[in-house]
């Protein structure tokens, strides 16, 4: 996993985070960080995905260094709300989806009468 390693490091940077101050975020102590970025420890995976959600990336890229759902949807404002949304509760989670499910099918039938 060393991969991991690299990755958590340079994005914590670009995101401006200190080791202290992201290590506070995630809620680990900040020596648990270090052993992560120097790959000599391996977060638990409900510790790696709070620090994808601080780091607002998916668990994929955080830990293999690519987003597979980037890889599959072009836009960005629309994978930006994706990532947004996985943070609502899971009722908010559950209203998204019927109304993302409506109005595709609504889409895909309107295609389908003007054929």
């Amino acid at each position: 996993m060393d991969s991991f390693s690299n990755n958590l490091k340079e994005l914590r940077s670009q995101k401006g985070f200190s080791q202290e101050a992201f290590a506070k975020k995630v809620g680990v102590h900040v020596t648990n960080l270090s052993k992560y970025e120097r790959n000599i420890s391996i977060p638990s995976l409900e510790v790696a995905n709070r620090m994808a959600d601080i780091l607002e990336v998916s668990l994929d890229r955080l830990v293999h260094g690519e987003n597979k759902a980037q890889t599959t949807i072009d836009d960005q404002d629309l994978l930006s709300l994706f990532n947004k949304a996985q943070n609502l509760s899971d009722k908010q989670k559950e209203t998204v989806k019927d109304f993302l499910s409506a109005f595709v099918l609504k889409a895909d039938l309107t295609q389908k009468l003007a054929q």
